[in-house]
């Protein structure tokens, strides 16, 4: 029993040992910067509002190992302070800058070809220094309506555009961003400003005439432009709810595309409308065909091949109707349910590693259980799901299918 005791004394001397030993050296070489001089000197400058002193009091402390990473951290809260100052005193002086430049216009103290020139400095500082929007958009309105000459001029209807956006005024932003893509095809913002009017023009008054716009750019594009130009002017006639002139939009951008890879655009944008807006499930069925018969083996296309499986097996008039029991029942007819597995079949062999490849596989499996009655093809489709994706979050389901499907 003593033994026992003499050692469990020795354990808890060697652990006291230890922990003294740690309070020692932590002490040695865990100094925190505070208690230098040189951080005691450095808040003084601080104070004084010396940051760029402050910050080389600081940098004599860099490299020294016990205080070499808390030394980084204070100088950079000096620079974040710094920093703050700095922008402060600048957004001060661009103040007190747009009231000179204000004030000395508006009592003539520049004229001829420098006042537009002037006056668009002081735009710029109300717009993207002091955030007065307000007065931008006054000052670059005053340089449209007073000097249309204005070099420049592309850039201010831009500007005002922007600042008429920010404001909520999205019909007259339109306007003016119509008026840079209408008139202005050099300008540098024409491309901004032709995304910005596709965003804002559709449902407000210049609908319509930013349409004319495009329809114009359409006609005026290059080879290389036509493809693009026809797939805005298809986005612009969609959201305005003219599907049919997006579908000949569309359809005229398939036409021009000679890679692949915009031709699969223009399709999935064509495909999309008819499905999804239209309602047009033959025409987006014989789009998707059509696809397929000049790309069959274009990447990407694994989707829109399902979606072909989809349309069949749900969308056409695929139901026969039937009275059992005095009531109306439906079922697919075996036709669309074939063509569909066809599909469904082309999606799991040329994409067998999509994540759409899945659902096809069990979309299979579903028809060849429900609608056709073979047993033996649904099985085999089910266990070439579970061998193919065993992680899927249907798994489960599917292995219990399985098992009630062994009585058939």
């Amino acid at each position: 029993m003593k033994k026992f005791h003499a050692s469990r004394t020795v354990r808890q001397l060697s652990l006291f040992i230890l922990m003294a030993n740690c309070f020692i050296f932590s002490t040695l070489f865990a100094q925190p910067v505070q208690t230098t001089p040189e951080f005691q000197k450095a808040m003084q400058l601080l104070a004084q509002g010396s940051y760029e002193q402050a910050v080389d009091e600081l940098k004599q402390l860099l490299g020294n190992g016990k205080v070499h990473s808390s030394t980084m951290v204070e100088i950079g809260k000096i620079r974040i302070k710094q920093a703050e100052a700095e922008l402060s005193a600048a957004l001060a002086h661009f103040s007190e800058a747009a009231d000179m430049l204000n004030n000395g216009i508006q009592a003539g103290g520049v004229s001829g070809p420098e006042l537009p020139k002037t006056l668009f400095d002081l735009g710029r500082v109300y717009e993207e220094r002091i955030k007065n929007y307000s007065m931008a958009a006054e000052v670059y309105t005053r340089i449209i309506e007073e000097h249309p000459a204005f070099l420049a001029i592309d850039k201010v209807y831009y500007n005002l555009a922007t600042c008429q956006e920010l404001l909520g005024q999205a019909e007259q932003a339109a306007e003016n961003y119509k008026k840079v893509v209408a008139d202005y095809s050099y300008s540098t913002f024409f491309q901004a400003a032709q995304e910005k009017m596709k965003k804002l023009a559709i449902g407000t008054g210049v609908q319509e005439g930013a349409i004319a716009v495009q329809e114009t750019i359409v006609e005026d594009a290059s080879d290389e432009e036509e493809i693009k130009a026809n797939l805005d002017l298809g986005d612009m006639r969609a959201e305005s709810g003219d599907f049919k002139a997006a579908a000949a939009a569309y359809r005229k951008a398939i036409q021009a595309s000679a890679e692949p890879e915009d031709a699969m655009a223009a399709y999935r944008k064509l495909i999309s409308m008819l499905d999804e807006k239209q309602k047009d499930y033959k025409g987006a069925a014989a789009a998707v065909e059509e696809m397929l018969q000049r790309f069959p083996d274009a990447q990407g296309g694994a989707d829109l091949v399902y979606r072909l499986g989809r349309i069949y097996e749900e969308d056409l008039e695929s139901m026969k109707t039937q009275v059992i029991d005095g009531r109306i029942r439906y079922r697919k007819s075996s036709e669309n349910v074939s063509k569909a597995i066809d599909y469904y079949n082309s999606v799991t062999e040329k994409f067998p590693d999509a994540d759409v490849s899945a659902d096809a596989f069990l979309r299979k499996g579903e028809l060849y259980e429900k609608e056709l009655k073979d047993y033996d093809k649904a099985r085999q489709s089910y266990q070439e799901f579970l061998k193919q994706f065993p992680g899927h979050s249907e798994a489960g389901n599917i292995r219990e299918k399985l098992e009630d499907l062994e009585g058939y």
